[in-house]
């Protein structure tokens, strides 16, 4: 089976996350079985898919004729077993605790096709822990949508010890075939690429509050209306290669940012993970700024700057004008 095969899919799971991953499937010609444990729940995914699709049609994503074929391509049910007859791909995405990824993943193993690929949404969690509890590891894998899904394009691919490197390779071309863009990380972590970062700006942001030196207001007043914009267009790292004129060597390396690089709180998502010396966070800085100098040794960074600034201007219109 390839990418492009891929017809028939199951969200285990219709809440926040699954019911817009079905929304992106059947918006993409899937057939798409959602399953969840009362007829009460699913009532509740089903108001959200019409919302999600009533939105579309107005961003004009959509026509009301497209809305119409994708909801005939949606059925749902409380019953596993008819969720996961003949899918090609599972999306999971129950809570996140272990005990019940087992449970789940020991039901998909017993009622999904044996060459099906059962992906999870996890946000935290590790594919090796969750695919113990399954005879077909190599078919697991983590594909970790951004809320919501049927919007925010990034997907993390993250496979277990066990995941074959074609469950990976299919799972990310079926995910660049949904127009996502995925992300294939190189090792596990809890939290993932994302969240693993996402933690460190709570973790501050819960600091500066405690701390009094701001409130949650204007914390996320300064935030959106700063480095949210930025960090809309650019990655951390880009980011840093223009804020000053030695690009991450000044901003890494030379500032030393003492303030956070070197800061020796771990995250939360991190706890298993050595210490943050101030001699490690220096190696690392050096690490980033070699490779960011190697993937921008051919780039006008002027022309960047020009490009940043008229889509930051385009923003900020689009924010004005709600």
């Amino acid at each position: 089976m390839n990418a492009e095969e891929i017809s028939r899919v199951a969200c285990v799971g219709g809440g926040t996350i699954g019911f817009s991953w079905a929304v992106l499937f059947a918006q993409h010609g899937l057939q798409v079985k959602i399953y969840d444990i009362s007829d009460e729940a699913l009532a509740w995914t089903r108001r959200e898919i019409d919302c999600a699709f009533e939105t579309l049609v107005d961003a004009g994503r959509m026509t009301n004729s497209d809305v119409a074929a994708a909801l005939n391509r949606i059925t749902t049910t409380t019953d596993l077993a008819e969720a996961l007859h003949d899918v090609d791909f599972v999306q999971e995405s129950g809570p996140e605790r272990y005990r019940i990824k087992g449970e789940i993943y020991r039901e998909l193993d017993q009622f999904a096709r044996p060459d099906a690929i059962l992906a999870s949404s996890t946000s935290a969690m590790l594919m090796t822990e969750i695919q113990a509890a399954t005879t077909r590891p190599e078919r697991c894998v983590v594909a970790h949508p951004y809320n919501p899904p049927h919007i925010v394009p990034s997907v993390e691919i993250v496979p277990g010890e066990a995941t074959s490197a074609e469950t990976v390779a299919l799972t990310r071309d079926f995910m660049a075939r949904l127009d996502r863009v995925p992300v294939v990380a190189r090792k596990e972590c809890r939290g993932h690429i994302v969240n693993h970062m996402q933690a460190a700006i709570y973790r501050e942001a819960l600091w500066l509050v405690g701390n009094g030196v701001a409130t949650v207001e204007e914390i996320d007043l300064a935030f959106r209306t700063g480095p949210g914009l930025r960090l809309a267009l650019m990655g951390p790292f880009a980011v840093g290669m223009l804020t000053s004129t030695g690009g991450l060597q000044d901003t890494f390396v030379d500032r030393k940012l003492d303030h956070s690089v070197e800061d020796d709180i771990p995250s939360r998502v991190e706890r298993e993970a050595p210490p943050r010396t101030p001699e490690l966070a220096r190696e690392w800085a050096k690490l980033c700024t070699a490779q960011m100098e190697a993937v921008l040794a051919e780039t006008d960074m002027e022309q960047v700057k020009k490009w940043r600034d008229k889509k930051l201007l385009q923003i900020l219109d689009v924010i004005a004008s709600d």
